[in-house]
């Protein structure tokens, strides 16, 4: 995947505190006074200094020179170290703009590459007098100048991340979306052939009935995918979040479902706490209606939403003494579309708890599961104050 200069942040962007620290620590071990990250940009003819050390008011300012006047033009001309000892003597200064009075002398020039090995500019070195490079001196400088290369692959792999993660979501959506005229549509003819009635054998009936069931459950599926895209690397706004309110809300919401279980849920205090109380809402809703879903039938149904203090947050816990999650599956669950139960005995999509997970990545906490697989399942998480 290619990404531009300027994507990568390597030209007229702000410095970064990674690519001084290198420059800084190549200025210490060979004891030079000016060290920089130049950057060729060819399209605009000129260097750009990344990363600057020892440069002059006016150069630190402006943080580009024109490329003819530079040494560091001739790193990624050549792809080559370029080790000066002396600039009045050397083939690719003697003669040109690059070398007029008052500039160093000594310069060395290593190269920096983009992923696939293309030289973009390098990591150089100049002091004003004449200078013996050593071998030595050489090796270290292109240990320092790899970490530089690293640097910008680390920069190309994450922009590549969330290229291909935004177009994933993108993509998601726009399939998901897609999905649902159709699936309207076909529950809208399955609806008007029930209307036959009579009119129809008890096989056609049935077919009918198992194909609207079909679409009903297709269409919980594309809203759970429209629900879970919508969660994926989006920017998560930060408010106070009073949870006691959000989950006795949700508590109320889900009334019916907690009629049906038969089950006593109790909600002890809950904190204020930062984050989305969309996303919060989202992830506490699938939380409790899952406690609520996966009931024994042999014992009375319970859930607990409870609370302690850890640190400098709380550790949220939503408790039921429900099937349970046998310990070898408890690593599946958050995988999304994985199903631990039969459809016909509890209904979903395998959307919910990974959505839950993604919700927990955006606020920058985990979900942890126990479960002995008999009495019940607990999900916990801390969040911080």
């Amino acid at each position: 995947m290619h990404f531009t200069l300027e994507e990568l942040g390597l030209v007229d962007a702000p410095a970064e505190q990674e690519f001084d620290n290198l420059t800084s620590l190549a200025s210490e071990l060979l004891d030079v006074p000016v060290a920089h990250v130049s950057i060729a940009d060819f399209r605009k003819s000129r260097i750009f200094y990344k990363s600057q050390h020892g440069h002059p008011d006016e150069l630190a300012c402006s943080r580009e020179l024109p490329m003819e006047l530079t040494y560091c033009q001739h790193v990624p001309l050549t792809g080559a170290p370029v080790v000066v000892p002396d600039a009045r003597l050397h083939s690719l200064l003697v003669g040109t703009p690059a070398l007029s009075e008052g500039q160093p002398l000594a310069y060395l020039g290593i190269p920096i590459e983009a992923p696939g090995g293309k030289v973009i500019g390098g990591l150089c070195m100049m002091q004003p007098e004449a200078r013996r490079w050593t071998d030595s001196e050489i090796r270290r400088a292109q240990k320092i100048a790899g970490c530089v290369s690293d640097l910008i692959r680390l920069k190309t792999a994450k922009l590549s991340s969330e290229r291909l993660r935004r177009e994933q979501r993108e993509f998601t959506y726009a399939i998901s979306h897609d999905l649902q005229s159709p699936a309207n549509t076909l529950k809208m003819i399955f609806g008007e052939l029930l209307f036959e009635g009579e009119a129809m054998s008890s096989d056609s009936r049935m077919f009918i009935e198992k194909g609207m069931e079909t679409v009903q459950r297709m269409g919980v599926q594309v809203e759970d995918v429209l629900t879970y895209s919508r969660t994926v690397d989006v920017a998560t706004k930060v408010d106070p979040v009073d949870l006691h309110s959000l989950v006795s809300g949700i508590v109320t919401d889900l009334s019916a479902d907690v009629r049906s279980a038969g089950a006593a849920v109790a909600v002890d205090e809950l904190p204020i706490v930062p984050g989305d109380s969309m996303q919060l809402r989202m992830l506490f809703q699938n939380l409790i209606a899952n406690a609520l879903k996966f009931r024994h039938s042999e014992r009375e149904h319970k859930v607990t939403v409870s609370a302690v203090p850890v640190g400098r947050g709380h550790r949220i816990t939503v408790q039921d003494n429900g099937i349970g999650i046998r310990p070898e599956d408890q690593k599946k669950v958050f995988g999304l579309f994985n199903r631990l139960n039969l459809r016909d005995k509890y209904a979903g999509t395998g959307i919910g708890l990974s959505l839950c997970q993604r919700v927990a990545e955006n606020h920058h906490f985990a979900i942890e599961v126990t479960s002995d697989g008999r009495s019940g399942t607990a999900f916990s998480m801390e969040i911080a104050a």
